[in-house]
């Protein structure tokens, strides 16, 4: 080194005089071999220097910088204190380098470059196979500071555009660097990456700071807002690696995302595979496992989450039925993807429902149990295979029973379809309906007893029997309301056995008389209906019966119309209240007297 700085400094004092030498005079300096001794792999080769004509040229055949080299401070040789000593060490000249080699933190790389010296920093103009690197190096006590702009396939062969970064070293403290650009296709968006290191005695370390951010994150029809990137705790550059990826204000398509977390992980000896955690809230965790070998390969097994927990999340970023709360019950998710980062393959996934209930106000649904398999290919989510809905009882005052629907996806849309069920002695079915916030659809009834019907009702002495076939539109939006209901009967009878004192005022009351008459063995043939319920409950039936009843001890063809107004919500909550008061009554009369 002290042999560089002789021949360096003999000839920077020629070139202070050169502008008064004649411009004929010429004058060679040539270096075979100088070496920081502190750093044995920061070399120059090759070294010369010609005056020609007034010119000053510089020339390097080979020059190898350590960028990762603690330097032996202020006991070596005059300035190999500082970090870029080798650098500073040549004259302020511009010099041409056929071989340059840079030795970085994990890894090395080499290429023809320029040097170029200013006033305060060196300009490094460096031509390697991935493209033009431009750096500014600034010597900063025994450190160094840099900006400038590399090619982004220097740093992975996905990045097509240029990248801007910056950055610092000391010894003994952290290396720092500041990389931005453009992500890659078929992503978009942009990134900035902010990196924090330091040499530890078992290699550089990645320091918790560390952050990759991107602002607005687009794939597909996915978009992601917020994401960002950074290291779980201390990470060895050279060891397995955990990080933990966030965002929020995501959005599929029309659909709004949830803030999430994605905890990701190598594994010990294997770079290209390792662990997964999808962090939905503080309780609800999802384990899987990736795998990267010319493709990026994601499993989660099955695994059961709390119903109840699941379905707090999912009203924090989803408009869910109002009301409607599970009380019980797990929901088993799996996820199989052979390849995530290929249009082509599949992306599946299954759900499944055990044990589930479901109540509305004090109504319950219980033993429920669903399935769902789901296929994500090209863009698209579709359902493949069976998927079936079950639910053994939903109690609503009236007991409805057997309840069999199959689920689907349409437009991304999920369908509630082939939908039936058994109540008061008869069938229901569903229509297609879609699964929104605010459901609507058509309930048919067929082969409903009417002697069942009129047992429910508070009514004494009122009985009959038939069997009602119709339809009841409903929505479910502020409330479960029906709107343009029908019902209609072929064949039956209907029996009101009046009370004493209602029978006294009918034998003094023609019109009464004559209507309790009429009703005490009245014979259709035809039974008509429309009912409507509002979302608060409040019902109206118009009925009307066609057929015979006995006048005067003779039967007589009739038409009877009957308005009937009740809150059918409250009736079917005396119901539940009846029917839970007569099963704890007796446990509570033998308590007492014990």
């Amino acid at each position: 080194m002290r042999q560089l700085l002789g021949c360096c400094l003999l000839l920077m004092s020629g070139v202070v005089s050169a502008q008064w030498l004649p411009e004929w005079l010429s004058a060679q300096a040539t270096l075979a071999r100088a070496q920081v001794p502190a750093c044995p792999r920061e070399q120059a080769e090759g070294l010369s220097l010609v005056l020609d004509q007034g010119q000053l040229q510089g020339r390097l055949a080979r020059l190898s910088l350590d960028l990762t080299c603690s330097r032996s401070g202020d006991s070596g040789a005059e300035g190999e204190s500082d970090a870029l000593s080798l650098l500073l060490t040549l004259p302020p000249i511009d010099f041409r380098v056929e071989e340059l080699t840079l030795y970085l933190p994990s890894g090395v790389t080499t290429g023809t470059a320029e040097l170029r010296h200013r006033q305060q920093h060196l300009d490094i103009l460096w031509q390697t196979a991935s493209g033009d690197v431009k750096l500014a190096l600034l010597p900063e006590q025994q450190g160094w500071r840099w900006q400038g702009e590399i090619p982004g396939n220097l740093l992975a062969p996905e990045f097509g555009h240029s990248l801007t970064l910056s950055g610092g070293w000391q010894p003994g403290q952290e290396l720092t660097l500041a990389v931005g650009g453009v992500l890659p296709a078929p992503l978009s968006g942009s990134w900035q990456l902010r990196l924090a290191a330091i040499e530890g005695e078992a290699g550089w370390q990645l320091q918790p700071g560390s952050r990759l951010q991107i602002p607005q994150l687009g794939w597909q029809e996915l978009e992601l807002g917020t994401l960002e990137l950074a290291p779980v705790g201390i990470q060895y550059l050279d060891g397995p690696w955990q990080a933990r990826l966030s965002w929020q204000q995501g959005r599929w398509g029309e659909q709004a995302l949830p803030e999430a977390a994605l905890i990701l992980g190598t594994s010990a000896g294997d770079e290209r595979r390792g662990s997964l955690t999808l962090e939905l809230g503080p309780a609800l965790r999802l384990l899987g496992s990736w795998h990267y070998d010319e493709g990026l390969a994601l499993r989660v097994p099955e695994q059961s989450l709390p119903l109840a927990g699941l379905w707090q999340w999912l009203s924090g970023w989803l408009a869910l039925p109002v009301g409607v709360e599970p009380a019980a019950g797990n929901l088993v998710l799996s996820l199989e993807a052979p390849d995530l980062l290929d249009a082509t393959r599949p992306v599946t996934a299954g759900l499944v429902l055990r044990e589930g209930q479901l109540s509305y106000r004090d109504m319950l649904a219980e033993q429920m149990a669903a399935r769902l398999n789901l296929q994500w290919r090209r863009g698209s989510l579709q359902t493949v295979g069976t998927n079936s809905l079950t639910v053994a009882l939903l109690d609503i005052g009236v007991p409805i029973t057997d309840i069999h629907g199959a689920v689907q996806l349409r437009q991304g849309m999920p369908w509630l379809s082939g939908l039936t069920a058994r109540a008061l002695g008869g069938q229901l079915a569903l229509s297609p309906m879609a699964l929104a916030a605010a459901p609507s659809g058509e309930m048919h009834f067929s082969d409903i007893s009417l002697e069942q019907i009129l047992g429910y009702t508070a009514v004494s002495g009122l009985t009959g029997n038939g069997r009602l076939h119709g339809r009841l539109p409903f929505s479910f939006e502020r409330g479960f309301s029906v709107t343009g209901g029908r019902a209609h009967s072929e064949g039956g009878w209907i029996s009101y056995q009046a009370g004493e004192d209602l029978l006294a005022s009918g034998a003094s009351n023609l019109t009464l008389g004559l209507t309790l008459g009429l009703l005490s063995d009245l014979r259709y043939d035809r039974l008509e209906a429309e009912i409507s319920m509002a979302p608060d409950g409040e019902a109206v039936i118009e009925s009307r019966l066609q057929g015979q009843a006995p006048v005067m001890g003779r039967m007589h063809p009739v038409n009877f119309n009957y308005h009937h107004e009740e809150n059918l919500l409250q009736l079917l909550a005396s119901l539940r209240f009846a029917r839970d008061l007569s099963e704890r009554l007796p446990v509570r009369l033998q308590g007492e007297s014990k």
